[in-house]
């Protein structure tokens, strides 16, 4: 499936707290400045998500309103209906996207959703991006801007 196709995006990280509902408002507030801003669909979720239902974490959401990005997400775990919904599943690291392909992804044949690592369209060519989870709000600002970069050079192929 050729990039320009994605319009229908689902982020996954493992919690669906941190990384992926800031990719979401990061996408999103991204996309609103396009001409072609209506047709997206842009969600969050996660592979062990324990906290469903709870809203982003409180640094991360520090961050996005520095940078003037508003959030109103609530934590869910990924589903087998994902695949067949979504055009694309960005996942953050490795372990994301193993877990994607071997543990949720229906085997029944009906998926469209191809699962890609979000970090590959890092132009600075850091392929995972880190959890910012345990750490201070410097690594949440680090995070966001990995993530940020990473949503610029997506839409560059969309």
């Amino acid at each position: 499936m050729a990039d320009s196709k994605y319009r229908k995006i689902l982020f996954v990280c493992r919690g669906n707290t941190c990384r992926s509902p800031t990719a979401k408002a990061i996408l999103r507030h991204l996309i609103q400045e396009r001409e072609d801003r209506n047709g997206w669909e842009i969600e969050s979720a996660g592979t062990d998500v324990y906290r469903e239902g709870r809203p982003s974490s409180e640094r991360g959401l520090q961050v996005l309103t520095k940078h003037g990005i508003a959030s109103n997400h609530r934590a869910r775990k990924v589903k087998e209906d994902d695949f067949r919904h979504f055009d694309v599943i960005l996942a953050f690291d490795n372990g994301n996207v193993q877990d994607l392909n071997e543990i949720f992804r229906p085997n029944d044949g009906t998926t469209r959703a191809e699962v890609k690592l979000f970090g590959t369209y890092d132009p600075k060519g850091e392929s995972n991006i880190d959890d910012p989870l345990f750490g201070d709000i410097s690594d949440y600002e680090k995070m966001f801007d990995h993530v940020y970069r990473c949503c610029v050079e997506f839409l560059k192929h969309c």
